[in-house]
């Protein structure tokens, strides 16, 4: 199949590299063009599309342009600013074309209605990018908290704490919420993503947010993303080292899932000289300590009658009958049961990818459903959403009110922005 990818910075870097893993390992997708607004980031990713699959994809500047003239293409994968995600599908839908869009699909719920809207419309279909889930180790904590490895879980605790008053991944238009929604959504998709994954879906939510560090800076990169930015063409705050956000840093909330279970989710990128990072799953009979995903690292059990954890391959006969598709299994050498993992940081990320896309692929060929479809894929949305909207409320909502959108005075200042 043809595959084109519009955007070309950091992440269509990253995504070229998974789409050349899986080009290696299946064939799959012939990445026939790319498309970034900044020509020379475009010809980039070009170049090294054509270094690793040994064919060069046609360039572009403009998506309209390369959807006219590339009249063979079958899907697009979507990888630019958030707010054009949803605006860029819809496009794609209306020619025709299969789409995976990076998370969240849309900017605003009612972003992602439409995009949803226009997916059944074209009967084609959508896959929003959510590599996090795919790592084998949440896949092998997903399993054991089915198999009742720690009983019935009673609540969670999710807490991703850090940032300082660092400009996240030194990207301008992040700082603007109506250009990146917040660090609750950037990044908090993939935490609701993982919560709701683990968890099952929730019922209410109550939260307090608040922007802390209003002014921004520029610093030196994650070492692990700085080798994929080094191309990147900067076009909002050129030049300006100090950048004013009113997009929020902090969110606090407590969260009672349809199962029962509770749970806490902080999230803030406004910690100075501090950072924590707490993931766990508390059951009637123990508690599961969840790995950072993508680290390989195994996660780990702890009993009240067992004074050692149970980790790495003592974890295993906890869930005899499980093990990774067939799929996800290529990319780990074939084995299927697995409870840790040794790679490095740009080995991870292009095979989770490629994963994703792998699955983007089958569910083309099969007509099913990928497994981040639009409504999972809403469904994480709305998570980050149920976070930043009970501020404007004055009050507990529900989840269902927010993915009806019955509850979106945060959101109403972007969908203007956006024309949705």
């Amino acid at each position: 199949m043809d595959l084109a990818l519009v955007g070309c910075g950091g992440m269509g870097l990253r995504h070229t590299y998974g789409i050349a893993e899986l080009w290696e390992k299946f064939g799959t997708f012939r990445l026939a063009a790319v498309c970034d607004r900044h020509g020379p980031a475009a010809e980039h990713v070009a170049f090294e599309a054509e270094r690793l699959m040994g064919h060069r994809p046609a360039v572009f500047t403009d998506l309209t342009e390369m959807l006219d003239r590339q009249k063979d293409l079958d899907a697009l994968d979507i990888v630019t600013d958030t707010h054009t995600h949803h605006s860029f599908a819809i496009q794609a839908f209306e020619a025709g074309l299969h789409v995976m869009t990076e998370k969240p699909m849309g900017i605003t719920l009612k972003a992602c209605r439409q995009v949803m809207e226009a997916a059944e419309k074209a009967n084609r279909t959508l896959a929003v990018a959510g590599n996090y889930r795919r790592d084998p180790m949440n896949r092998l904590a997903r399993a054991l908290i089915d198999a009742g490895a720690i009983g019935n879980p009673n609540f969670l605790l999710e807490i991703t704490v850090g940032g300082g008053s660092s400009l996240m991944h030194n990207t301008g238009w992040r700082a603007l919420k109506s250009r990146g929604g917040s660090f609750i959504l950037e990044q908090g998709v993939h935490i609701s993503d993982l919560v709701l994954y683990f968890m099952g879906d929730i019922d209410t939510v109550f939260a307090t947010t608040d922007v802390f560090q209003k002014l921004r800076r520029r610093q030196g990169m994650n070492r692990n993303l700085a080798t994929f930015y080094g191309h990147r063409v900067e076009d909002e705050f050129e030049g300006q080292e100090e950048i004013e956000t009113d997009a929020e840093d902090t969110a606090i909330g407590t969260v009672r899932f349809k199962s029962g279970a509770a749970g806490q989710i902080t999230m803030s990128n406004a910690s100075l000289g501090y950072q924590v990072g707490v993931s766990s799953v508390h059951g009637s009979h123990g508690t599961l300590l969840l790995p950072p995903s993508r680290s390989g690292r195994s996660p780990e059990i702890r009993l009240e009658d067992r004074e050692q954890p149970i980790t790495g391959d003592d974890l295993l006969p906890l869930v005899p009958a499980w093990e990774l598709d067939d799929m996800t299994a290529r990319f780990w050498n074939d084995k299927r049961r697995l409870a840790s993992y040794h790679m490095d940081f740009e080995e991870i990320d292009r095979t989770l990818i490629a994963v994703e896309l792998q699955d983007f692929a089958e569910a083309i060929e099969t007509s099913r459903q990928p497994e981040v479809d639009g409504m999972v894929g809403m469904k994480a949305l709305g998570l980050a959403y149920a976070l930043l909207e009970p501020g404007h409320a004055g009050r507990a909502i529900t989840m269902d009110e927010v993915l009806r959108g019955q509850i979106e005075t945060y959101q109403n200042e972007i969908n203007a922005e956006i024309g949705v």
